[in-house]
């Protein structure tokens, strides 16, 4: 085994047991079932694994589905995927930077309904959500305000 395969390895160990840790202290909100998030952090289901920015965990290696970490950057009033908006299916750990001058978040939305949102992130900050994408056609946009009416979405393909 390699010195990346341990340390990724190490680091989604790592963050599995906070999550783990967050989601028994915390409480529960029915309006959203893919995740919540609190201080930028993201809590989600037991089921949920998540892998730190840049790496994914292999499910052969922790028993558990891959966690795919993808980046979304967020401007005034833009947002850009770090690999494209098509996308396959799997659980993503989407880390959001916000590199404008207003206060953005991020949304993802399926047929209309969202299904998971970051934290509200001031200028120069970032956090992280977690999701389930299933095959079909989403839209990742900015709630706040009418940033999404200013261009703030993105239309996402998963196959």
């Amino acid at each position: 085994m390699s010195l990346s395969q341990v340390r990724r390895r190490g680091a989604a160990l790592t963050l599995a047991l906070a999550l783990g840790a967050l989601t028994a202290c915390g409480s529960s909100d029915s309006s959203s079932s893919a995740a919540t998030t609190t201080a930028g952090t993201t809590s989600s289901s037991a089921a949920d694994t998540s892998a730190s920015a840049g790496t994914s965990a292999s499910a052969s290696d922790s028993g558990a589905a891959a966690t795919t970490a993808i980046t979304a950057t967020e401007a005034d009033f833009s947002i850009k995927l770090d690999g494209g908006n098509d996308l396959k299916a799997g659980e993503y750990t989407i880390n959001v930077t916000n590199t404008g001058n207003a206060t953005h978040d991020l949304v993802v939305e399926q047929n209309g309904k969202d299904i998971a949102k970051s934290d509200t992130l001031r200028p120069g900050s970032s956090g992280s959500l977690s999701v389930t994408l299933q095959p079909g056609s989403y839209v990742f946009y900015c709630s706040i305000g009418n940033h999404r009416a200013m261009g703030m979405e993105v239309n996402v393909t998963v196959s």
